[in-house]
């Protein structure tokens, strides 16, 4: 049985890098479960505007509900729902909240009635135990706690993330730009730049209004200009870290294509759908409020400790495997296993 995805248009080359942006939600990170769901079912992919696609099948991966503010209406997808004899499987429902497990979240009615609707046809996919527990108050009862699909790329219940010396090239990544930086999140920055990291752009640019100090920001602006890099496609992407050997910051899926690539991450909290997925996947980190500017990057490094990852991870493939077939989903034949390896090849020059 064939599989569709609804997702945004894949940016084309010829277009500008802003058109890409808009393209890929205003977030390069989405291309990481979106290469995830890619690799682990080869997809049919309709586009949001070629819906009459969905009538030729009966299941359809979603992600428009991963990241869920409160009050937040979905009707496009309860039209879909209501004109299509379709399974709607989202990949994963999680909330937005500035205050982490407060069960108050409020869901609209709408979504409600939606997600209703979706899980009398599918098991629905969560992200952790914060989302699970607002489902269950509003009567969303048919679902499972998956994380994210992007923690499962390699397809590989033996997964082990390990190990390797102290690194020398590290690459760093930041929430986004969208306020005035705390003083905390400044060092953050300079310790970086001071430390000529490989910088990892996903949502905009950092602005002179995001800092109230010129030195300082001609400074990190002038870093930046130097060495970030706003990867527009898996290819791009993994050139930007190719001799890479650390990578930390508050972006999960930038620290997640990180271990795509054999490198080790240290994630660090700043919202609470990062840090619901990290308690899920038991994933080593820091609170940035926590960072520690006179700390060495070694220090950063041996916090980056996945023996805990490495207890439950296959516990945790198997209830991912489990979902897929409960919901009538097949993993392709050319997802083959594979493995973390901490000892790659670095390219020289």
């Amino acid at each position: 049985m064939k599989i569709a995805y609804l997702h945004n248009t894949p940016p084309a080359q010829h277009i500008s890098n802003e058109e890409k942006f808009i393209a890929l939600g205003k977030n390069t990170g989405n291309l990481v479960f979106r290469d995830a769901l890619w690799r682990l079912f080869d997809p049919f992919n309709i586009p949001y505007d070629r819906q009459e696609f969905i009538e030729q099948f009966e299941k359809v991966i979603i992600t428009d509900l991963i990241w869920i503010k409160e009050n937040a209406e979905y009707n496009y997808l309860e039209r879909i729902i209501d004109k299509y004899p379709v399974s709607l499987i989202p990949m994963s429902i999680g909330l937005q909240n500035k205050s982490f497990y407060d069960l108050s979240f409020h869901l609209s009615e709408q979504l409600v009635r939606l997600l209703k609707k979706m899980q009398e046809r599918a098991v629905l996919g969560c992200r952790g135990e914060y989302t699970a527990e607002v489902l269950r108050k509003n009567g969303i009862k048919n679902i499972e706690m998956i994380g994210c699909p992007s923690m499962y790329y390699w397809n590989n219940r033996r997964l082990k993330i390990r190990s390797k010396a102290m690194p020398v090239h590290c690459s760093a990544n930041f929430r986004s730009f969208s306020r005035v930086l705390t003083e905390n999140e400044k060092n953050f920055l300079r310790y970086c730049a001071e430390r000529n990291m490989v910088f990892i752009e996903q949502t905009g640019r950092f602005a002179a209004w995001n800092v109230k100090d010129k030195e300082y920001f001609q400074f990190v602006n002038g870093w930046m200009e130097k060495k970030a890099v706003v990867p527009f496609d898996r290819s791009e992407w993994d050139r930007a870290l190719q001799n890479v050997d650390f990578s930390f910051g508050a972006r999960f899926h930038g620290n997640v294509m990180a271990l795509w690539n054999n490198i080790k991450a240290l994630f660090m909290i700043t919202d609470s759908r990062t840090k619901e997925m990290i308690e899920f996947f038991r994933l080593p980190s820091i609170e940035l409020n926590a960072f520690d500017k006179d700390k060495p990057i070694e220090y950063y490094y041996e916090l980056a400790d996945y023996s805990e990852f490495n207890k439950i991870y296959h516990k945790l493939y198997k209830i991912f495997c489990e979902f897929v077939k409960k919901n009538g989903l097949v993993f392709s034949e050319k997802a083959l296993p594979l493995q973390f390896n901490a000892h790659k090849v670095k390219v020289q020059g």
